[in-house]
């Protein structure tokens, strides 16, 4: 079955609070009822700091592709956008189990594991409830969190770790959405490392309906949703003919989060790994600029 997220970039702030409400709630009583034990409340707190992402029907339609193109699982921890995240693909999502296509993905890193959630459309379930089982749609309202269900913990991939052919990997029914996810990882990064792209950040606030939901689930309505779009911009060729990249125009300040980043010591003629950060960023001419703050959903649209 395909289905569609039904989301926008600015309903996952309140998405994210739905799942910590639920999970720390009667979510966590039913997977602990399932043998999860204390799994719910983890949930809760993994959702609770996690950074923010949403892809475009486009670029989810790219990652699924990319995806199915992948040789082997291998993914090291700085292929990750960050330790914590809740991703939701704008694009279809297919599974064997009807009314369970995965549209989003929760994930966090425990030591050199990466473990992860699937969540699928809360509708999208609900209709198949309807439809096809009575007994799921007697059940539905304790597995749904909001706009999403919570449709179980993944597959604990590590990190880090040597390439290891897909066969050999018992991702059972969740492996197209690994791998959806990792090709995500990849554009995620790959335009600001490689492709050294620019971006826009446009600050944007949730809908009143979704602001006095947010406050009724004890949740800040007033937090913004820094909108950024990466994208490839290349300044037109100058009077000799050669093209370089635009130059970044700033009108913010805004604070850079504790890093990984490669330093060279010429002492020892030889590159470190050391932590940097957090420290805030004030480009030229910015010096009494408004600094970006509040919920920030990076969105990956082409």
């Amino acid at each position: 079955m395909t289905s569609y997220s039904g989301m926008t970039a600015r309903d996952v702030p309140e998405a994210r609070q739905d799942l910590v409400n639920w999970a720390a709630g009667p979510g966590g009583q039913l997977i602990a009822q399932r043998g999860g034990g204390t799994l719910g409340p983890v949930v809760a707190t993994i959702a609770r700091h996690a950074e923010l992402y949403y892809v475009n029907a486009d670029m989810t339609a790219l990652a699924r592709q990319i995806g199915a193109g992948l040789d082997v699982y291998a993914l090291a921890a700085d292929d990750l956008p960050a330790p914590n995240g809740l991703l939701v693909w704008d694009g279809p999502g297919n599974s064997d189990r009807p009314g369970a296509a995965p549209t989003a993905v929760l994930w966090t890193t425990l030591g050199n594991r990466l473990m992860i959630s699937l969540l699928c459309p809360a509708r999208a379930y609900q209709d198949w409830c309807a439809k096809h089982s009575p007994e799921a749609a007697a059940s539905a309202p304790l597995v749904i969190a909001g706009r999403l269900v919570y449709r179980g913990r993944g597959p604990m991939l590590s990190l880090d770790g040597p390439d290891i052919p897909w066969a050999r990997i018992p991702f059972g029914d969740h492996e197209e959405a690994t791998r959806t996810l990792l090709a995500t990882f990849i554009l995620i990064r790959q335009p600001v490392e490689a492709r050294r792209s620019l971006h826009e950040v446009e600050d944007v606030v949730p809908s009143k309906a979704s602001q006095k939901r947010i406050l009724r689930a004890g949740g800040d309505p007033t937090r913004t949703v820094r909108y950024l779009t990466l994208r490839q911009s290349l300044r037109p060729h100058d009077s000799e003919g050669s093209g370089e990249h635009a130059r970044r125009i700033y009108r913010h300040r805004w604070f850079v989060k504790a890093h990984r980043a490669r330093q060279y010591y010429p002492s020892r003629g030889e590159h470190q790994t050391i932590w940097r950060g957090p420290y805030l960023v004030v480009p030229a001419g910015c010096d009494d600029a408004p600094i970006l703050g509040g919920e920030r959903v990076n969105v990956l649209r082409r």
